[in-house]
């Protein structure tokens, strides 16, 4: 089972409330009732609590204060009474969270009856599983678990602790192979563990020579030189030059691929890891561009026959106004890779070189595609954008069906006593409860109430891709209007930013610390407040909608006056930092024109982000500025 977020809710002192403020007035009775109850069950005030709670009976958030009042009591039941008790959170969030809490609490006590009466299916988590197998063995279902257990400790990095009493039982009765450990060694030598390959290789005892030749490798992966030390014929062997060459690769690629060539000679390899091997190398040449293997590369790519490896090598010539070589890798794509737009585009502008007419044809069927080439294809034409949009609009049948979901009445709920982290996540399980077509639905309600991250996520989930009104919404409207004032930004193109950084979720938090809409770094924030005058005081900040509006807005001001007011120089630098722009445009000397330095840029997430904003921009400009051009005569007329 997945771990839920929700880990105790709604709690007084929950991370929404730092940001409202709301006066008792504004709150319905039994809203106010809620957050008083919840209060005193925090305060420990029973008798309060339990007073309060029994005014809500029927009210749709009761169930959370029932799981903060119980759960303590639960997770210490036997299990099939457990297992009763938590079915009463069925269908809301806190289901997965009472099972996880009660299981984790039985597998660390050892109550293995009770763990398999609340999971007699396997869970998702890691540790969970390790609970689950444990718990078949003790209850007499050995074979089982052993057989599931192997699955669990081939694995390159290392596992969490609840799983070694399992990984000893397993040893012990004998099915740890030495040909296990050494898949293993493998796995955790190409996961870059040296702690893990070192105590591992000691667990070898057939290939006790090869295991410490594997270590030594690991150290020293440029050792592969001395081919005599590996030239023995046995597959062991060409396991740790395989392994051997992908690390050396990423320090040497030069000579990785040099002793790559003599053990391929040498038929070091079997066919499938050849391949493999090659293709690894190949693509990290093609990633750093390596002149020096340029040949290499030229011969292998037809024997890898990867769309991937084509298209990075298209760049690079694209990078070096190359046609040729483009013209022949077009050409070698697979049907599928011929068919992406991407590739459309360049084989249009090959096409156009020698047949004008025929490229004319192959751009206005391109032009019929809602993206970023079927954009630019178009407006080379000097025709209309096709949005290809659903319209799509309520159905009387089903929109009268969504209130029977309770999980729509706590969504509401949420929401008007400031609780948006638990809003969203019912909406996601809500939405995950339901067909396609009933999600497009309840995106539509989310549009009508102004739920502007919920329509968008309704319209992921529901993959309803031409629904342009749930997709790109007018979220924060004022927000953005008052920023786009102030600093002298186009509304649409900060707009499409938002819409591309978090989807108009306020308290979206990337992995290395980006928050709010515009996904802001506390340290750009902090001085981009300080340049401006803006407020900021703390990282918490930046989930205030109006204040990361604003400060993202300044902060795309500051990089667009920087670029000269280039918006495909200031995107990319929203995204990778001004330094690394700056750093390719250096790269590329001036002899780029604008399609071709965006296809170029060296960071997929960022070529990606800057074709994702530029076509967000267009359509949100269609309601308005329908002939608006994706590029300024500037931008397309810049030397890149």
């Amino acid at each position: 089972m997945r771990k839920t977020l929700m880990t105790s809710c709604l709690t007084a002192a929950s991370l929404a409330l730092m940001f409202f403020s709301q006066s008792l007035s504004a709150y319905t009775q039994d809203q106010q009732t809620y957050l008083d109850a919840s209060r005193a069950l925090d305060n420990k005030q029973y008798a309060k609590y339990r007073t309060l709670r029994s005014k809500l009976n029927g009210y749709p958030l009761a169930v959370y204060l029932d799981y903060n009042a119980t759960m303590a009591d639960i997770i210490k039941l036997p299990g099939k009474q457990a297992a009763k008790d938590i079915e009463a959170f069925a269908g809301t969030p806190l289901y997965n969270s009472a099972r996880y809490r009660y299981l984790l609490t039985a597998g660390k006590a050892k109550r293995w009856g009770d763990f398999l009466a609340v999971a007699p299916e396997r869970p998702n988590d890691v540790r969970l599983q390790c609970f689950y197998q444990l718990a078949n063995y003790h209850q007499g279902n050995k074979t089982a678990a052993f057989e599931a257990t192997q699955a669990l400790w081939l694995y390159g990095k290392s596992r969490p602790a609840e799983c070694d009493p399992l990984f000893a039982l397993w040893s012990k009765a004998g099915h740890r192979s030495q040909g296990m450990i050494w898949s293993r060694l493998l796995l955790s030598f190409n996961a870059g563990q040296y702690g893990l390959v070192n105590y591992l290789a000691q667990k070898i005892t057939r290939h006790k020579a090869e295991a410490k030749l594997l270590v030594s490798v690991y150290k020293d992966p440029n050792s592969l030189r001395h081919t005599q030390r590996f030239s023995n014929n046995a597959t062991i062997y060409g396991d740790i030059v395989d392994a051997g060459l992908r690390k050396l690769a990423l320090s040497n690629i030069n000579q990785a691929i040099k002793l790559y060539k003599k053990y391929h000679k040498a038929h070091r390899f079997g066919a499938e890891q050849d391949a493999s091997l090659n293709h690894f190398l190949v693509r990290r040449a093609l990633i750093f561009k390596v002149e020096k293997q340029r040949n290499h590369i030229d011969t292998m790519l037809p024997k890898l026959k990867s769309d991937e490896l084509f298209g990075m090598r298209m760049r690079w010539a694209i990078g070096e106004k190359d046609d040729a070589t483009v013209e022949k890798y077009l050409a070698q794509l697979s049907p599928k890779g011929k068919a992406d737009p991407r590739w459309q585009y360049w084989q249009i502008r090959i096409t156009g070189k020698t047949n004008p007419n025929l490229a004319q044809s192959q751009a206005s069927t391109l032009s019929q595609e809602r993206n970023f080439y079927g954009f630019y294809a178009a407006q080379s034409l000097n025709a209309p954008l096709s949005m290809n949009d659903a319209g799509l609009v309520f159905s009387d049948e089903l929109k009268t069906k969504l209130n029977q979901d309770s999980g729509l009445a706590r969504v509401t709920e949420l929401l008007a006593i400031k609780r948006p982290h638990d809003a969203r996540t019912e909406w996601i399980y809500l939405l995950r409860r339901h067909d396609n077509q009933t999600k497009a639905e309840y995106g539509l309600l989310a549009l009508e109430n102004g739920w502007y991250n919920f329509s968008v996520e309704a319209s992921i989930q529901g993959e309803q891709w031409n629904a342009l009104n749930l997709r790109f919404p007018l979220a924060a409207q004022k927000s953005f209007e008052k920023a786009s004032k102030h600093f002298g930004v186009n509304i649409d193109e900060i707009r499409a930013i938002s819409r591309r950084e978090s989807a108009f979720h306020r308290f979206a938090t990337s992995g290395v610390g980006a928050r709010g809409m515009m996904q802001l770094m506390p340290a750009t924030a902090k001085e981009t407040a300080r340049k401006y005058r803006l407020l900021y005081n703390k990282p918490n900040d930046l989930y205030r909608a109006d204040n990361n509006i604003m400060l993202g807005s300044a902060y795309y001001s500051q990089i667009l006056k920087q670029f000269n007011g280039n918006r495909v120089l200031a995107t990319a630098a929203y995204n990778a930092g001004p330094h690394r722009v700056k750093r390719w445009l250096a790269d590329s000397k001036g002899q780029l024109d604008v399609m071709s330095f965006i296809e170029t840029i060296p960071y997929t997430e960022t070529r990606e982000y800057v074709q994702a904003v530029l076509s967000y921009r267009m359509i949100y400009q269609q309601s308005h500025s329908p002939d608006a051009g994706m590029f300024t005569p500037y931008e397309r007329n810049f030397a890149y």
